[in-house]
């Protein structure tokens, strides 16, 4: 083969590759999961979007919606089965979902029902459950040369042995994704398949007080991880800007 139909198979190889890109965010709302869909769709990707009670969109609508709950895991398993019969194998998944259970009785955790607490602990564990089956998609012959990576919507909590009541049981979520996040991480790195657990954080490193206003910013930050040639830092934190927080 000479040289210029090398350049030539690469280059159909190349196209052929980028049809291909499939992301599907799970927890898909109005402020991080739109602004991250509508990055990826611009930047040429077929994105679906899993939530609960998907909304009915128009026939051009460039997204596909999903039904899935993400606190079971057989709904999981469903929902990737049925975006991988629509749009293909994916290589890009972003688990954007998160949930919280007050304490009944204000300022006390152990005022939780037991069954809350399950649910929402539930949340955290099915991370496993999407990761497992972002696996069998990220090993398909047609990503070999594509993006593939695992993106958790982090938040500070994790890193604190202790969490205000309020808070307590997103904080059991997040620690349960970010263990397996940062093992992850390491464990497929071999395979160039890159995990991060991502948190918007306030210019200081603390707690942000826009995150409701915070999606482009995950957009930005998001679509940088998803270009990463190689698996970096998993615990990665940003700012309001979408710019990687330099932490010590």
């Amino acid at each position: 083969m000479d040289f210029f139909s090398v350049i030539i198979v690469n280059f159909v190889l190349a196209m052929s590759n980028k049809i291909n890109l499939v992301a599907f965010i799970l927890g898909a709302g109005t402020n991080v999961g739109a602004a991250v869909a509508a990055k990826l769709n611009k930047e040429g990707y077929r994105v679906a979007l899993g939530g609960r009670n998907p909304k009915p969109r128009r026939e051009d609508s460039p997204y596909f919606d999903v039904q899935v709950d993400v606190s079971k895991k057989e709904s999981i398993f469903a929902a990737f089965d049925t975006v991988v019969k629509k749009l293909g194998p994916v290589n890009v998944v972003v688990y954007n979902a998160a949930s919280v259970a007050v304490p009944s009785v204000e300022g006390e955790i152990l005022s939780i029902p037991v069954e809350s607490y399950e649910q929402e602990a539930a949340i955290g564990i099915n991370t496993f459950t999407a990761a497992q089956k972002a696996l069998e998609s990220f090993r398909s012959e047609v990503h070999r040369h594509n993006p593939k990576t695992f993106i958790v919507t982090g938040n500070i909590l994790p890193f604190s042995h202790h969490t205000i009541p309020k808070w307590y049981t997103l904080g059991i979520q997040k620690a349960l994704e970010s263990r397996l996040v940062a093992t992850a991480a390491n464990t497929y790195q071999a395979e160039n398949i890159q995990f991060y657990f991502a948190t918007l954080v306030s210019k200081d490193g603390g707690i942000p007080g826009d995150f409701y206003e915070s999606g482009p910013a995950h957009a930005e930050a998001y679509w940088r991880l998803i270009n990463h040639e190689k698996q970096e830092d998993w615990n990665q934190q940003f700012t309001s800007d979408g710019q990687k927080y330099p932490r010590a």
